[in-house]
């Protein structure tokens, strides 16, 4: 397969149906408007290995060497501590995201012949910019699996939650008997609240939801400001505008609650939620927007996979998520990171321990690492 390699810095270089024309199913975080709203930080360097066969893009790959990480979840010392050996790596597969991947083309055997030439790019770029190689964060099974193929390293990471519905009752039909009977009564709960209700795209709330979302941050330990989250949401709206939906949660008149999530796909991502906790009603706020809210307008808009991402794995799968891990991946210049196997064999069985395939499906579990 004849390939022309190229690398790029700016995706603005690229055209937008050509590159989403390879992000599909599941590759929100590395679709051509959620990977501009990254553009332009100071601190960053961003690389976009590509690959043309005959005129038309058939892979590509981000690659980042981060100087500073404003935000201390994405840091790259937490990629550094699931490897041996530490040292500097750049940064591959998309950033400010829990799922990274590569988008590739074609049938698996011109897949891996992409996938090859993309890495042998992106290893040439690491060593120029002295580095030990590329590292993955939050990759999927099905990313890791190709890479740990071409020789990469992988460790576990954590585990994201999907949850599949395509309708309220289906829903409520498909939670043990005692976790519907206390669902039903949340939701009583919320309406018996009388707030007003809407969903709104992200430029009518942006700004009063940073302020939310950042007194949720605060409360959990993150140095998040108004400020910064105004940064962030407001290059979500520039470029994500059409695919927002925020559920608003207002009492005479004041915004006092809201999540974002975007539309991709037949998915709703989640992405941030926020309270002004002084003015909240107790009524199960959290629970409302984060799950409720979302799996009736998914009825509505005809989706049926909603994203709830990283973290409170098990508060998720009491409410009908399955759970699929991710893994951080090294494909190293020399070859020279490796991780013990039975790390990862570890971190399986304690999650087999609490779980079953019910919760873990077995195709993401059963891997060969």
């Amino acid at each position: 397969m004849d390939l022309d390699i190229s690398v790029t810095q700016g995706l603005d270089k690229v055209g937008q149906p050509d590159w989403d024309r390879l992000a599909t199913g599941d590759d929100f975080y590395l679709s051509y408007r959620w990977l501009r709203t990254l553009d332009g930080d100071p601190y960053v360097s961003d690389y976009y290995v590509l690959a043309h066969h005959d005129g038309a893009l058939a892979g590509a790959l981000p690659i980042y060497d981060i100087r500073v990480e404003g935000s201390s979840f994405y840091a790259p010392r937490r990629h550094r501590q699931a490897l041996t050996g530490g040292g500097r790596w750049l940064l591959a597969g998309g950033r400010r995201a829990h799922h990274s991947g590569i988008l590739l083309s074609g049938d698996e055997r011109e897949r891996r012949s992409v996938l090859r030439a993309l890495l042998a790019a992106g290893l040439r770029l690491a060593a120029e910019r002295d580095a030990r190689g590329l590292v993955w964060m939050f990759a999927p099974t099905r990313v890791a699996r190709w890479l740990h193929a071409e020789g990469g390293s992988v460790a576990f990471d954590t585990v994201e939650a999907c949850l599949t519905a395509d309708g309220w009752d289906t829903y409520l039909a498909g939670l043990g008997g005692r976790r519907r009977k206390s669902t039903m009564r949340e939701r009583r709960r919320f309406e018996q609240a009388a707030y007003d209700l809407a969903e709104q795209p992200l430029s009518e709330c942006w700004q009063a939801l940073a302020t939310l979302v950042a007194n949720l941050q605060q409360k959990y330990g993150y140095r998040t400001t108004p400020e910064s989250m105004r940064r962030v949401l407001g290059s979500q709206a520039e470029f994500l505008d059409d695919e927002s939906v925020a559920f608003t949660v207002r009492r005479e008149g004041r915004l006092v609650a809201g999540a974002l999530q975007y539309r991709f796909g037949d998915t709703l991502y989640a992405r941030m939620i926020g309270f002004d906790y002084a003015r909240l009603a107790n009524a199960y706020e959290y629970f409302n927007l984060s799950y409720y809210l979302p799996v009736q307008y998914m009825e509505r808009a005809r989706l049926r996979r909603l994203h709830l991402g990283i973290e409170s794995a098990r508060v998720k799968a009491e409410r009908g998520a399955r759970l699929h891990p991710l893994w951080t991946v090294a494909v190293p210049c020399d070859g020279s990171a490796r991780v013990p196997a039975e790390r990862c064999a570890a971190e399986r069985r304690a999650w087999r321990g609490r779980y079953d395939e019910r919760v873990l499906p077995a195709e993401d579990w059963d891997v060969p690492w």
